[in-house]
């Protein structure tokens, strides 16, 4: 499905209005689409039987049923999550894994800032500016964004805290109270240890903010506010490249939107930090 989604996605801003409303209804709900006729798509788009042949036409199909068997063909691809997404192949040459990477990057990001959802992520960055302390979770590759954005806030004086010890971060929850946030990293949603520390901030009262994938998990039930990334790479996988890089995106964009409304003074601090650290580099 995503090779489709993605060329929905590539040509959305330079689609009508009716060609959007047919985009919108296809990428929120694909698999009920799947067994409907273009007078039921046209009748949930809000649009005319006409326009959705016409629709599919432009993504370079030849009707309506070459356009579904495109679609079923790769969701049912994604709904194998046993197996392992193979992203290289043996036989690619350096330059073949630099333009898939360049590739998947690129998609990665474009998904990233089409489902981004402004209106959690401005709910969460108010959360965090209230917070009087800000608690950090993350474990394997997820816990990268997460001690990330851990020295970012720290580094701006913020009362930001990270532990790679879930055991003893757990422990010092026993201070938390309604007054704090926890943000939750897990892609899948469904790490035990993550989901082991958020039960315990949510019994303290706690706020949880939840850095996930888009798709129904424990993490997701759990948190007051959601910041979904793409579901475009697999759990099972060679590594976590796409997920990584649009949590640490994420990231980032809690970060700048915590800073931002005083940002004279944190630039003021983060220039003193640097000069303190001067003495650590090496000069030419």
């Amino acid at each position: 499905m995503e090779s489709v989604r993605l060329k929905i996605r590539e040509q959305y801003n330079k689609m009508s209005k009716a060609e959007k409303k047919l985009s919108d209804f296809v990428l929120s709900d694909t698999k009920n689409c799947l067994g409907m006729t273009a007078v039921d798509i046209a009748g949930k788009s809000g649009v005319s039987s006409a326009s959705v042949i016409r629709y599919v036409q432009k993504l370079g199909f030849d009707g309506l049923e070459g356009f579904k068997l495109a679609l079923a063909a790769t969701d049912a691809q994604n709904d194998k999550e046993d197996m392992v997404d193979p992203i290289i192949s043996k036989e690619d040459d350096l330059d073949t894994l630099c333009r898939k990477m360049d590739a998947l990057v690129d998609a990665a990001f474009q998904d990233f800032f089409y489902q981004l959802n402004k209106d959690a992520l401005k709910k969460a960055i108010n959360k965090i500016k209230k917070a009087r302390r800000i608690y950090l979770v993350g474990i394997g590759s997820s816990s990268l964004p997460a001690y990330d954005l851990f020295h970012k806030l720290k580094r701006a004086d913020l009362n930001a805290n990270f532990y790679q010890d879930i055991n003893m971060m757990v422990e010092f929850f026993n201070y938390i109270d309604k007054r704090d946030v926890v943000i939750a990293f897990s892609y899948s949603g469904q790490s035990q240890e993550v989901l082991y520390a958020c039960g315990i901030a949510e019994k303290q009262g706690a706020s949880i903010i939840a850095v996930t994938r888009r798709r129904d998990s424990p993490l997701q039930d759990i948190a007051d506010i959601c910041l979904h990334v793409p579901d475009n790479e697999k759990v099972m996988r060679i590594g976590a490249f796409t997920s990584l890089h649009t949590s640490i995106m994420m990231a980032d964009l809690l970060y700048m939107g915590v800073i931002q409304e005083n940002l004279e003074h944190y630039e003021v601090e983060l220039i003193k930090t640097r000069k303190m650290v001067a003495g650590l580099k090496i000069k030419k």
